[in-house]
């Protein structure tokens, strides 16, 4: 495992982190010479040699920048079709085995040779009975057992580095490997990836010029997976006489907008957007509708009700696409695009998707110190960690992309560089945000390939009100309105409870505080101004719980008892303000 560090011109990193020291005699075996994209090629070659769980191991690294060098980053995003074919009778035998038919009874044809390879499957096309043109990924058999030895031994190694090695202390060793096993877990399981491509179907159906395949569910299971056949150019190979030819603005506008509502709003986006998962679908080639195509065409006054899930997912996804507006469909001569490959997809928890999204506009506006003290929420300091100079490294990185014109600045590229200097300062970030960069990284290529004036920072300002405006909603919803109130009674109800705890302890002595604090005198002023809110807080309370004992008898005088309450709350709060910033300009 060490020696993948040291044969392919990455000694230097090997003796950094303190792996060197793990070698037999201490020694490194850096016989490979030549140019470094020479070195990084050789090291993609030999992950391929080492086998499915390796590729897959790459495919992971290639998402985490704070690792490799960029040339190794470049050649490991190569990691999709460099595998052999499998045997057609291994084919034939997995569909027998999934479906219970032979090939000849389940399709009205077949074809043998293979669409494309993966490390864990490969692509057919064929044409199910009825005559529709499908796709259909096959696992490689036996894949399981060998993914699973694999795996135990990363584990192994990962928890090894972690315990004895700089670079295990300062990067999270453990979490590339979890990393790689919910990739792994995911993509085993065809059923996961058939119902993540129905739901990007859906969460995109008000793009009409982005197209999701939909999913054939009877012929899909956990080692087989039937989509509707797209026919495309892949987006690195669009001719340059089709540039010229047609417009390709508005595609790239919606699938940068596409990426955001992605990744602000649903909290799940498609982690793996590259230029061989994206094709580009030029006018006149047949190939299956989006939702918003579907619905402008559907003439039928009744609908069938839907009864499979994923089936549901396409009613909702149509439903969806009914309620935008359809005078923005496009014409039979604009092109689309066509998104495939779910396997690899990416949750944002409610607390890092409200911080991506402040990231994401920090990035966009330029405010370098907010995008510093961002990651610094988001992240893990380590020990050695100086937050000054790194407040500093990241204004100054965001202050170089100032100048720039909007189609100049790579947002990827950006995110990258933070994630860089971050783990340069001794700052771990949660592996979500590196799978965000490769995302924003790729969106950034794409985005170039259709338009290379195009920006998707335009996109994110652009986009900024729909974002705000999506978030008061999900604030002002009946949902969070009523958990609101119903913690606020809870509160209120304990607080005599909890106030008689406190003023019992207060008087018996009870109370201690564990304080280590070498500045004395600015200890005694908190304290001072502890005691003083602790003491109006109280004198607070016992109003308020007057004011309500009162109100059912009193009702003036227990509407004043809440006015004063009001008045002193507001002078707490300004007070707090107003000595608060003082104090922090004399600290200065």
């Amino acid at each position: 495992m060490v020696g993948l560090f040291t044969r392919y011109g990455l000694s230097d990193f090997a003796k950094q982190q303190g792996l060197i020291a793990l070698t037999p005699d201490g020694q490194i075996d850096d016989a490979e010479s030549g140019e470094i994209t020479e070195k990084a090629r050789a090291f993609r070659k030999r992950l391929v040699e080492l086998g499915p769980a390796y590729i897959k191991l790459g495919q992971v690294l290639s998402t985490r920048p704070d690792l490799l060098p960029e040339p190794f980053v470049r050649e490991l995003d190569r990691l999709q079709d460099d595998v052999g074919p499998i045997p057609f009778e291994d084919v034939e035998q997995t569909l027998q085995e999934e479906f219970g038919a032979r090939v000849s009874k389940l399709f009205g044809s077949f074809e043998e040779e293979p669409l494309g390879t993966a490390s864990l499957g490969q692509v057919h096309a064929a044409t199910l009975r009825d005559g529709r043109p499908v796709v259909v990924k096959i696992q490689r058999p036996g894949i399981r057992p060998q993914l699973q030895d694999d795996v135990a031994f990363f584990r192994e190694v990962a928890n090894f580095l972690t315990s004895h090695t700089d670079a295990g202390r300062r990067i999270d060793m453990v979490g590339v490997i979890q990393q790689l096993e919910r990739a792994l877990s995911d993509e085993l399981d065809y059923r996961i990836e058939a119902r993540n491509a129905a739901t990007f179907r859906r969460a995109l159906a008000e793009f009409p010029r982005l197209l999701v395949p939909r999913i054939i569910e009877a012929y899909t299971s956990p080692r087989v997976l039937t989509m509707e056949r797209i026919r495309g150019i892949k987006i690195d190979a669009v001719p340059a006489i089709s540039r010229v030819e047609y417009d390709f603005t508005r595609v790239a506008d919606e699938f940068a907008k596409a990426y955001l509502k992605q990744i602000a709003i649903d909290g799940h986006f498609h982690a793996d957007p590259h230029p061989g998962n994206v094709f580009v679908v030029m006018p006149g080639m047949e190939n299956p509708r989006t939702p918003a195509e579907v619905v402008a065409t559907d003439r039928r006054g009744t609908r069938r009700e839907a009864l499979t899930p994923l089936s549901k997912m396409e009613q909702e996804a149509q439903a969806e696409a009914r309620d935008e507006a359809q005078t923005d469909l496009p014409t039979a001569e604009e092109p689309k695009l066509a998104l495939i490959d779910f396997g690899m997809t990416a949750h944002l928890a409610g607390p890092v998707r409200e911080r991506i999204i402040t990231l994401l506009l920090d990035l966009a506006d330029n405010r370098g110190g907010e995008v510093a003290e961002t990651m610094i929420e988001m992240g893990m300091p380590l020990e050695d960690f100086d937050r000054q100079s790194y407040i500093r490294e990241i204004a100054s990185l965001v202050a170089q992309n100032y100048d720039l014109q909007v189609g100049e600045v790579k947002l990827g590229r950006v995110l990258y560089e933070v994630i860089n200097i971050s783990y340069g300062q001794g700052l771990r970030l949660p592996a979500e945000l590196t799978l965000l960069a490769k995302a924003l990284f790729n969106l950034d290529a794409i985005s170039a390939s259709l338009d290379p004036t195009y920006s998707p920072i335009r996109a994110i300002r652009e986009y900024g009100t729909r974002i705000a405006n999506e978030r008061a909603k999900d604030e002002m919803s009946l949902r969070r309105v009523w958990r609101t109130a119903s913690q606020t009674t809870n509160l209120v109800a304990a607080l005599p409870h909890r106030l008689d705890i406190f003023t019992s302890k207060l008087a018996a002595n009870e109370l201690g505080f564990t304080v280590d604090a070498p500045q004395l005198s600015s200890l005694m002023r908190g304290l001072q101004k502890i005691a003083n809110r602790i003491f109006t807080g109280l004198v607070l309370t016992g109003i308020l719980i007057a004011s309500g004992m009162l109100l059912p008898y009193r009702r003036v005088l227990g509407t004043w008892g809440f006015v004063i309450a009001a008045v002193i709350s507001i002078w707490m709060v300004v007070n707090i303000l107003i000595t608060d910033r003082g104090s922090s300009r004399r600290d200065r």
